[in-house]
């Protein structure tokens, strides 16, 4: 049977391998890796296929007549690494995976500090809340494509010019180059494509409460949720880090923007059929830095189709399409969940009938009476809104 290992080979230079990673790619008869890999260590002019998609390697190895393939992949084999999608292409052969040095492990080193507790991200082909990090973390590691300068424009724009910011270009190569300022510093310089980053921010807060005063919100003469029925509808939809959720009807964007401080690692899609009402959101959106929020101005369901699938959907407005709405959420993902809110009695009714078996299961009402205090001279009046229905319920699959 052919043997493929599976090589991290670090940074690129040589000088980085691990011994086993070296040892194995004497053996090799023939090497697999991107044209920059493979050069940089094809020393002894081995056969190579130049390449880094899985299938196309897989059918390079099923084609050929070598007995053992180095296949390399950069950094860590286990860090934002090629060899996730390689794999399970690979099950018909013997495969050995060796580690190398990832990009963040030979940073931190030349930097002299630790990384077991800074927030990893990479920005290589990837959508990245790279505010929401900094802000929450006090140590935060990019993978870049050299997009360094967009990177500090956003955390300037945020708020965060003075974090430190230290950018390392082309690491363990002879034209390695760090450089350290102030996000601030960097909004207008441009770096090498093989670059990464660290920021640090001393003044990093991790703290965050559901239920954002109603004030914070930028809100013109557009209707909002209020945060105690906010909190309460957020819950049912039982949200996690790479969610992603619609909010439709989203008025100033208040769910939207209490939803993307949750899916850190998700989407928002914030739709909205009012130009005014969009405006506020996308205003509200830049007030509260969040790159995962995507405002979408139009009428559901037509609005969302072409959307990716959500995981769960809040209609706090339905412009008198709640069945098309939910059928349209149904028909992307069958399991979707779902919470309506409803002020009238007839959306409330029409909701319970929609969202009732055999299409749902897990449906559940909840009415929100709130009432809060006015102070009145010594005094303080507690003062009822109006109540608030909170349907909820996710589609069955079977």
């Amino acid at each position: 049977m052919k043997q493929i290992t599976v090589i991290g080979i670090g940074m690129g230079n040589p000088d980085t391998l691990t011994l086993e990673g070296k040892k194995y790619m004497e053996e090799a008869e023939a090497y697999i890796g991107a044209r920059r890999m493979v050069e940089a260590v094809n020393s002894s002019n081995k056969p190579a296929f130049i390449s880094y998609d899985g299938k196309e390697i897989r059918d390079y190895i099923r084609s050929s007549g070598y007995g053992r393939y180095a296949v390399l992949m950069s950094g860590d084999t286990g860090f934002y690494s090629g060899a996730v999608r390689l794999l399970p292409l690979l099950e018909e052969y013997d495969v050995k995976v060796l580690p190398g040095i990832s990009t963040v492990s030979y940073f931190s080193a030349k930097l002299q500090i630790s990384w077991e507790d800074a927030c990893l991200l990479s920005l290589h082909g990837r959508n990245e809340n790279i505010v929401q990090a900094v802000k929450r973390n006090e140590k935060t590691f990019v993978l870049t494509d050299g997009k360094i300068r967009d990177m500090c424009r956003k955390l300037t724009q945020a708020g965060l010019g003075r974090v430190r910011v230290y950018v390392g270009e082309n690491l363990s190569y002879d034209l390695e180059r760090i450089s350290e300022g102030r996000a601030e510093e960097f909004t207008d310089k441009d770096f090498e494509p093989l670059s990464a980053a660290f920021v640090l921010n001393p003044d990093y807060k991790t703290e965050y409460g559901i239920g954002i005063p109603e004030e914070e919100f930028i809100r013109g003469n557009v209707p909002i949720t209020k945060s105690e029925v906010r909190a309460i509808s957020i819950s049912k939809l039982k949200l996690k880090e790479d969610s992603v959720v619609y909010d439709i009807g989203a008025g100033t964007g208040s769910v939207s923007v209490e939803m993307a401080h949750l899916v850190k690692k998700g989407r928002v899609y914030a739709i909205e059929q009012k130009e005014e009402a969009a405006e506020l959101i996308e205003q509200n959106k830049d007030k509260f830095a969040l790159d995962n929020m995507v405002v979408i101005t139009g009428c559901a369901p037509e609005a969302i189709e072409q959307l990716e699938a959500p995981d769960a959907a809040f209609i706090g407005g339905s412009g008198g399409n709640l069945k098309d709405i939910i059928t349209s959420l149904l028909d992307k993902n069958r399991a979707v969940r779902i919470v309506v809110n409803a002020i009238a009695l007839e959306t409330l009714t029409e909701a319970l009938s929609l969202m009732k078996e055999p299409e749902f299961e897990e449906t559940e009402v909840v009415q929100a009476a709130i009432s809060k205090t006015r102070k009145a001279g010594n005094y303080h009046m507690l003062m009822g809104q109006n109540p608030v229905f909170i349907i909820s319920g996710r589609g069955k699959t079977n």
